[in-house]
């Protein structure tokens, strides 16, 4: 999940004044191609095999090459570190633990190890991505919301409507949660079947009022279907540091039953499945 278990092979390097028909040898005698250009000790730019193609075989490397490099640390997301490529437009990042030159990732591996973590249907992230992300906050004692979202009586649906139409409902409902969720606060996953999950650093306020909206009927592709939230509030949780995430999701979707429970209660019947 962390950057570092994609850096492809050994760093190589070059220094800046050699010519770039001695970048393309040593490119070609490594197999590799990407050189990391060092000035005495200090990373000055990246080179590329694009970069010696377009460039004059007797020009140096510091003219060929793209200077200041963006460089992370090793113990980054790597979703995170495709949004640090898309935003600065490159397909490499230098990896950089303290003052050593780890590696450098690609973009291609970064979207081949996240393509693995995506439901294919929702496009959201699976359960790799949220327990990550839940580890890495209850770390740095950041408190959260952990909510569990299950769809009432989904189950109808599939029986009605038949498996395809049920997961166009999925998909719409999904989309809906990925609506309201922000990049900046919010991470959404699909745990499976009819279930979510999101972490939230919103306010609180904020949370509750999506949890309202969330548990009301939803009319989605002619459908009317509601969800039961579990909600476990890191701001009120008293063990809420001390708990193991996968504890902390058990709780979560244990609560998610109860609201389940508590609403066909209230309504009555079954659930609040009916046709549009």
């Amino acid at each position: 999940m962390k950057v570092d278990e994609l850096i492809s092979g050994p760093v190589h390097t070059i220094s800046p004044e050699k010519s770039v028909f001695h970048a393309a040898e040593l490119m070609d005698g490594q197999g590799t191609d990407t050189l990391v250009v060092v000035d005495h000790g200090v990373v000055a730019g990246i080179l590329t095999s694009r970069d010696v193609r377009s460039s004059h075989p007797n020009r140096i490397v510091a003219d060929a090459m793209t200077p200041d490099p963006v460089t992370v640390s090793p113990d980054i997301f790597i979703w995170d570190a495709l949004k640090i490529m898309d935003r600065h437009r490159i397909g490499r990042l230098l990896i950089q633990d303290g003052n050593t030159l780890a590696g450098v990732v690609t973009r291609e591996a970064v979207r081949i190890k996240l393509s693995e973590l995506m439901d294919p249907l929702t496009g959201l992230y699976r359960e790799p991505y949220i327990r990550a992300i839940g580890e890495a906050l209850l770390e740095k004692e950041q408190p959260f919301h952990l909510l569990f979202v299950d769809l009432n009586d989904f189950r109808e649906v599939n029986k009605r409507y038949g498996h395809p139409f049920g997961n166009d409902v999925i998909l719409a409902f999904a989309r809906r949660l990925a609506k309201w969720a922000k990049e900046t606060r919010d991470f959404l996953y699909r745990y499976g079947g009819d279930e979510f999950v999101m972490i939230s650093t919103a306010e609180e306020e904020t949370v509750d009022r999506f949890i309202r909206t969330i548990s009301r009927p939803l009319d989605i592709n002619r459908v009317t279907v509601s969800a039961a939230v579990g909600h476990v509030n890191g701001l009120k949780e008293p063990r809420f540091f001390s708990m193991p995430f996968r504890e902390m999701l058990a709780k979560a979707s244990l609560l998610s039953t109860c609201a389940k429970a508590d609403g066909e209660e209230e309504s009555g019947n079954a659930g609040v499945f009916s046709p549009v």
